[in-house]
């Protein structure tokens, strides 16, 4: 019954910051980061793409530790480097493995079955090149996405006063 009873708390505790993630008070928050005048687009859109980098890199358990030291010490946007960390989120992981271990077959060029070592050097492998092909493409996507909001910001601003588009 005991055991019972602290599942029972241990599932709301977990609940309640599930829901804490996905509150509109969160989501503001993120949205601020990401429209921030302060900071360059590249700069967001490289903080982006670290996250994403950090959080599939096989530091298990250590990646938002890790990405919030990397994130202070090049003095990138903290918060976008952590949410975008979160990629080894639960439902992702298996995706991530997945996707890791069938990359290093190209670089360890693994057939068949094999001993526990070469398994592990391909998915270390495939975990880093996924990493890294991951965090440039979330990198530039994050850019391209901010210079056309951006744009499209501008040419609001410009229809609502009328005046002469720059050409």
């Amino acid at each position: 019954m005991q055991l019972f009873k602290a599942f029972r708390k241990k599932s709301i505790e977990l609940f309640k910051f599930i829901k804490s993630i996905f509150s509109k008070k969160t989501l503001k928050k993120i949205i601020d980061e990401f429209t921030n005048p302060n900071q360059s687009d590249g700069l967001k859109a490289f903080s982006a793409g670290l996250g994403i980098f950090m959080g599939i890199i096989p530091v298990w358990g250590l990646q938002t530790l890790a990405a919030i030291f990397v994130a202070v010490t090049f003095r990138l946007n903290k918060a976008l480097v952590v949410v975008f960390s979160q990629i080894s989120f639960p439902p992702f992981l298996p995706l991530i493995l997945f996707l890791s271990y069938r990359i290093g077959k190209h670089w360890t060029g693994a057939a068949g079955r094999a001993d526990i070592n070469r398994q592990l050097e391909q998915y270390l492998y495939g975990s880093i090149t996924l990493a890294l092909v991951a965090g440039i493409s979330v990198g530039l996507i994050t850019y391209l996405v901010l210079k056309l909001a951006n744009a499209m910001k501008q040419y609001r601003f410009r229809t609502a006063l009328k005046l002469p588009s720059r050409g």
